[in-house]
């Protein structure tokens, strides 16, 4: 149902009782609450939901007001589950990805851990088309998916075993001997040195007085001597670092035994025979063997992964050993040739504004703020840091202040969701302690920023948090109670829209002026114009921001308060207005100067300017920019080709932003050290959500776009129209369950009622939900996601190992539904 005028909840929250109001009545309402709040719990206390909502002028204008304000913003990347965990942790970043269009460059492409056809309909068709230049299409996935249909191969897989088999190719690989030696050397920690007794890096600070602990050792097979490995580099130039063998090193606590990291790594992959492996996942051994030459002998092959792996307990060691799979075979950074992580590329001037603020002129704002940073910029450079290390360093330490909170952090300490999210315990026989242990270690290392603000207010604007969120019944049993306001933006009535105090009309897509991001990574940057006016009184994004913002400054006067203290302590004054508008410059009255601003401040769209690119409609980016957000694509964006992320590590040699400064399959943190992660390993998914036969997995759903018309009647007569489980013919049939029926979805911790679609795509013991459901249509608003404890897996809380330390959108602890265990039963 589209949202046409302001509404005032009049009833209990959630009965759908509302009053019409005017916009003023209700942001003068608004303003006054968030008053309240700043000056009795300080801006701490007022929480925001950006939801998807992340690119362009929407999310630009929202990064804004949380800047002028010093009110938080939930992190809700990581705890949507599209946060890549072990990408990251191998290399640094996961905001990588090649252009569809760089399929055409591949023979064999990998569909493993993904459903393109289904999340990516627009961009599938260049993975059909690349079939015509006879690239072979692989499709790993426990059930007959819509991707699958299309491969040339498909690989069925148990659910949650993906890292066995990776392991396992993995083992094939290098005891065949078909690995890519070359690239292994220069681009890897393989060559590295550990100790021989415990695995961890020798480091510069063990072997002389004064050394660093980020300089690291290589065995060079030319001297025969133990050498610091290169640091500003990758390039070995007359090195040859070997990868077998055991040498004798002097430290300052005197002579031990070291080994390359790739010899422990070897020994390690033997558990992961195929003949052990197919024990596990479920592949035959031959099937495996075949995969892993495919492989290695591809002339160039890519790696469609997409999100899926993230919603597992131990998505890091599953996506870590995909990695691996295609380090050891050099299939990365070159045309065609890549492990493809999240994608991203936007107008690079989008980070420089977004903490700029002042009654001054905006470039001079920025001026200031660039003075500000040099300092450090120039410290990193003395470290030799990469522009991209800087960015991720300085986006380090900003999330270490608060100013961007992890979705599951807040729900754990501030929202009491610690009984749900923090006994992993219960589930995984593999933790040596209790997960809250870990939970207070890495809150008093520092490594994960805790909140001591009672959640207030929760402002919901560009996303639908009591749908998105796991096990949301139980947090809204918990965080509805405390809080005093709850605002909903938004151009339909959502279930957050439901609960909500208010509920505001946000302009759709085709009724505002905004440049937008997409996840496919495409070599454009593209807009959406205002084709119609806002139906009702519905208003643009920046216009409400600009309205919210006038009428807080305008209720603070009025009531003669001038300042409030921050996050901090530190003195803010109430002109938040004038400086959100860069002292009136760019207003509500006329939005698209600001995206006019946005383009001419941006070093990555050739110079063009709103009129311009609204004419046009998309303009092709000519580079990543210096943006936080772009820069880990690391490649130039060249006219007439391509682009294929990587290439400045490579053919720059450019070091990677890991703390080896190379792709790093050794970590040892003391908690991978622990839970005996230090090398890439499986580990059964854990038995969440009780002793049950089946386990759940997800997906986009093939019949929305996210989440946003899930509920849209045209959509709905394309399907069954209301929450579906797929289940397999097998096991509805051990139940007596047959298609359409009303089934129940239950495990310990809660319940849906379901319509059954039986399948023949489905493994025995798999059941499938896809994503989006608005509780609103489940029966009692329950829908699958109330059977999802997601307990934080504790790996997810390591941090203060350089790349290993929270920032936005990355490295913070996600959601764990996938495999979730549960039993379905009919409703007689």
């Amino acid at each position: 149902m589209r949202a046409r005028h302001p509404l005032k909840r009049v009833g209990e929250r959630g009965a759908g009782k509302w009053q019409r109001v005017s916009w003023d009545e209700a942001l003068t309402d608004i303003a006054d609450r968030m008053i309240d709040v700043i000056m009795s719990d300080g801006p701490g206390a007022i929480m925001w939901d950006q939801g998807a909502v992340t690119g362009g002028g929407a999310g630009l204008a929202q990064a804004r007001t949380t800047l002028v304000l010093d009110t938080p913003v939930l992190d809700w990347n990581p705890e949507a589950g599209d946060h890549r965990p072990g990408v990251a942790v191998t290399l640094g970043t996961m905001t990588f990805c090649s252009s569809m269009d760089d399929l055409f460059h591949s023979d064999l492409i990998f569909i493993w851990g993904g459903n393109p056809v289904y999340t990516q309909i627009p961009n599938a068709h260049f993975i059909m088309e690349a079939r015509y230049n006879s690239t072979r299409i692989v499709t790993i996935a426990p059930d007959y998916s819509a991707s699958a249909i299309h491969a040339d191969q498909w690989v069925p897989v148990r659910v949650g075993t993906d890292a066995a088999l990776g392991l396992s190719m993995a083992h094939v690989m290098i005891e065949e001997g078909i690995y890519d030696r070359r690239f292994v050397r220069e681009q890897t920690d393989l060559p590295l040195l550990v100790h021989s007794d415990t695995g961890r890096f020798l480091r510069q600070s063990e072997v002389q007085a004064g050394g660093q602990d980020d300089r690291f050792y290589i065995f060079d097979g030319k001297s025969r001597q133990v050498v610091l490995a290169p640091h500003d580099t990758l390039a070995l130039g007359a090195l040859d670092p070997e990868l077998e063998g055991e040498f004798e090193i002097g430290t300052r606590n005197g002579k031990i035994r070291v080994t390359p990291v790739f010899a422990r790594l070897r020994a390690h992959l033997k558990q992961y025979v195929p003949e052990a492996a197919v024990k596990i996942c479920g592949v035959d051994p031959e099937t495996i063997r075949a995969l892993a030459r495919q492989l290695a002998r591809a002339r160039a092959a890519t790696c469609l992964c997409q999100s899926n792996f993230s919603k597992y307990y131990h998505a890091i060691e599953m996506e870590r050993a995909q990695i691996l799979c295609f380090a050891l075979a050099g299939q990365m950074g070159r045309k065609g040739a890549g492990y493809l992580g999240f994608a991203y590329l936007s107008v690079d001037s989008v980070d420089g504004l977004a903490v700029a603020a002042g009654k001054d002129d905006p470039k001079t704002i920025l001026a200031a703020v660039g003075l500000q940073m040099a300092p450090l910029m120039q410290q990193n450079m003395a470290k030799g840091y990469t522009p991209e290390m800087s960015l991720y360093d300085l986006a380090r330490k900003e999330y270490g202040q608060g100013s961007m909170a992890s979705s599951m952090v807040w729900l754990y300490h501030q929202v009491g969701m610690a009984d749900t999210y923090g006994h992993a315990e219960k589930w995984d026989s593999q933790l040596r302690r209790p997960a809250v242990a870990y939970m207070e270690e890495a809150v008093e290392k520092g490594w994960v920023f805790k909140g001591t603000s009672r959640p207030r207010i929760f402002m919901e604007a560009g996303g639908n948090a009591l749908r998105r969120w796991r096990a949301y019944d139980r947090i809204a049993e918990k965080l509805l109670p405390m809080l005093d306001l709850m605002v909903t933006i938004d151009w339909r009535m959502s279930t957050t829209g439901l609960y909500s105090d208010y509920v505001l009309p946000a302009a759709a897509w085709y009724e505002k002026d905004d440049i937008t991001w997409a996840t496919p990574l495409a070599p454009f940057s593209q807009i959406v114009t205002r084709a119609v006016e806002p139906l009702g009184e519905a208003k643009a994004d920046w216009e409400f921001y600009c309205l919210l913002l006038k009428t807080i400054q305008r209720r603070a006067t009025e009531r003669g308060l001038h300042e409030f203290a921050d996050r901090h302590g530190n003195p803010r004054t109430f002109d938040v207005y004038d400086q959100f508008t860069f002292g009136g410059r760019y207003t509500e009255k006329n939005p698209t100067d600001f995206l006019d601003l946005v383009l001419e401040l941006s070093t990555n769209t050739g110079g063009v300017n709103w009129e311009q690119l609204r004419k046009k409609g998309f303009q092709r980016f000519t580079g990543v920019g210096n943006s936080y957000a772009n820069i880990g694509n690391s490649t130039d964006v060249k006219a007439n080709e391509t682009i294929t992320a990587g290439l400045w590590h490579t053919e720059k040699k450019m070091p990677w932003p890991t703390l080896t400064r190379r792709m790093q399959f050794c970590i040892d943190h003391p908690f991978y050290e622990e839970l005996g992660e230090m090398l890439p390993v499986h580990k059964d998914p854990p038995r969440i959500g009780g002793n049950y036969p089946l386990q759940l997995t997800g997906g986009h759903t093939r019949w929305s776009i996210h989440g946003s018309w899930r509920d849209q009647k045209y959509m709905l007569q394309l399907n069954r129209g209301q929450p579906v489980i797929f289940i397999g013919t097998d096991d509805a049939a051990d139940r007596g369950i047959s298609d359409g029926d009303s089934v129940r979805l239950f495990n310990d911790i809660g319940s849906s009622e379901l319509m059954a679609k039986v399948s023949p795509s489905l493994r025995r013991g798999q059941v499938t939900v896809y994503h989006a459901w608005e509780p609103f249509m489940a029966r009692d608003r329950k829908t699958a996601s109330t059977v999802t404890p997601s307990p934080i897996n504790p790996i997810s809380l390591a941090g203060g190992y350089f790349h290993i330390q929270p920032r936005p959108a990355e490295f913070g602890p996600g959601p764990t539904d996938r495999a979730t265990r549960v039993e379905v039963e009919k409703i007689h």
